[in-house]
């Protein structure tokens, strides 16, 4: 199937006047089945609630299987296909809908309005005046900080605003040389249910804030294939982080 998929995949991207049919036969890896599977299967397993077809794009495919985004998606039950292949950063974006269902990247910062319920928005309410110290101390590195409603287990975790790059697209360019990449600036997310962003709420020390903060983003694009920045200075701060809590 890999074999063919390419092939069909550049055709989604150049051959308009065929796309109906090459969607029909188009395969992806998902969540929910093992192997690979159609868009019309993944369609006939979707939950009745469900907003969307969901997808992942990005490097490994172990990697993205265990991303932090996919996590309150598991955890709904919410099948989401896995797009390990760099041609899927360029060509699902244009799909569009399939059999009028919208493809939604989780890796977006707009798809996780599907995932918010009851309490949520008390929730950012509560989290606002951490979310704004974790945006003073980062600045211009995150487009944004924001309370996360994809999250279940992780303190945090980086999407891309509507529009603008992902990470993976970044790096592709930049590996095919192509100049003037836009850089990537990522949105924080943070679970306001978790219980580092919970002790960061109530402390006054604000050292710890710091280093906190950068950690949640630098593990955060560790955990998405990025790479940090300055590792020296981000092994710094675990090792005094580390030290506070021995």
């Amino acid at each position: 199937i890999a074999e063919f998929n390419r092939p069909l995949k550049e055709g989604l991207y150049s051959d308009f006047a065929n796309r109906e049919a090459l969607l029909e036969l188009v395969r992806f890896k998902s969540t929910g089945a093992d192997g690979f599977t159609s868009l019309a299967a993944y369609v006939e397993r979707m939950k009745e609630d469900q907003k969307g077809i969901y997808y992942i794009t990005g490097g490994k495919e172990e990697n993205l299987r265990n991303s932090p985004l996919l996590e309150t998606y598991k955890a709904r039950g919410y099948e989401v296909l896995i797009m390990d292949d760099e041609i899927d950063e360029i060509v699902v974006p244009t799909i569009g809908k399939f059999r009028e269902k919208e493809l939604k990247s989780v890796n977006m910062s707009g798809t996780a309005e599907d995932l918010k319920g009851e309490g949520s928005k008390e929730k950012e309410e509560d989290l606002k005046p951490l979310l704004s110290k974790i945006k003073l101390v980062l600045g211009e590195k995150v487009k944004d900080v924001r309370a996360s409603g994809r999250l279940e287990e992780s303190p945090s975790c980086i999407v891309s605003d509507e529009g603008d790059p992902t990470l993976q697209l970044q790096q592709m360019l930049k590996a095919l040389g192509q100049k003037d990449v836009p850089a990537f600036v990522p949105i924080l997310e943070v679970n306001p249910d978790h219980e580092i962003v919970k002790k960061m709420r109530e402390t006054a020390d604000q050292e710890l804030i710091e280093d906190a903060s950068f950690l949640l983003l630098d593990q955060a694009l560790l955990a998405e294939g990025g790479v940090v920045e300055k590792p020296a200075e981000f092994v710094k701060r675990l090792n005094r982080v580390l030290n506070r809590a021995l």
